[in-house]
């Protein structure tokens, strides 16, 4: 399997696979969902709860909200702990949570936990701990997906309307100048296959297909890990799985 790089970003990887089995890929999509570890709340002490919103409901809130991991990963059974304490009117957010350690902290400061009015108050203690996507989706790392390589390929040199069949493109990869409708550089790869514009203006002016032999993979993260780690993690995770399943058949 060839791979190159469409897009590296510290929350983002864009890749081009190229002579793969497609069998392989989704393993590596199952891997970052389910064998990554990272940092979730998984318990909360809740010693005041004047407030609207129940205590399960608060706690999973915050078991949601994404927490910075740090590389190498901690210990599996060393926790993090995070004090809330808050009196209303206020709106309390993620960035409110003081960590016991300053860089295990949440990854989103403006996430809302809770509204608090005036005279409602929460106090609580909550701890992170180390899990994967097997336990609960909370400790999956981010969103990815793969589709095939697209292929566009506009008939004519002149198209009649030009500028409405690129406006139809939800992903804004078409420009249609004039009467000429191209594909915006470096744009191609972010095509979803949905066609749209090839339904409005028929296969006659554009024809949507895709190549089997390649395929886009993207992932990208929630923040606790950089898109980097979480596919080098992803991997090592799957080669011992493999490697595993080798020594026990």
């Amino acid at each position: 399997m060839e791979a190159s790089i469409l897009k590296s970003e510290k929350n983002r990887a864009v890749l081009l696979l190229q002579d793969f089995k497609l069998s392989l890929v989704n393993a590596i999509r199952r891997s970052i969902l389910n064998s990554v570890k990272t940092l979730a709340i998984e318990d909360v002490n809740i010693f005041k709860n004047y407030s609207s919103m129940y205590d399960e409901v608060l706690a999973a809130r915050l078991g949601l909200i994404p927490i910075k991991t740090p590389v190498p990963l901690p210990s599996a059974h060393k926790e993090f702990t995070f004090k809330l304490n808050e009196m209303g009117p206020k709106a309390v957010h993620a960035s409110d949570i003081v960590p016991s350690d300053p860089d295990i902290k949440p990854v989103l400061g403006d996430m809302l936990i809770i509204n608090l009015k005036n005279g409602e108050s929460v106090d609580l203690e909550a701890k992170a701990v180390l899990g994967d996507g097997t336990e609960h989706a909370k400790f999956s790392p981010g969103h990815v997906f793969y589709h095939f390589y697209p292929v566009i390929d506009v008939k004519t040199p002149k198209v009649k309307g030009a500028a409405k069949i690129a406006s139809l493109c939800p992903v804004d990869i078409l420009s249609g100048e004039g009467d000429t409708l191209a594909v915006r550089k470096g744009k191609l790869q972010d095509c979803i296959l949905c066609m749209a514009c090839q339904d409005y203006a028929g296969q006659d002016t554009i024809k949507i297909s895709s190549d089997s032999n390649k395929v886009v993979f993207d992932l990208e993260s929630w923040g606790q890990l950089d898109a980097k780690d979480i596919l080098s993690e992803a991997i090592t995770s799957l080669e011992g799985e493999l490697k595993q399943i080798a020594e026990n058949v």
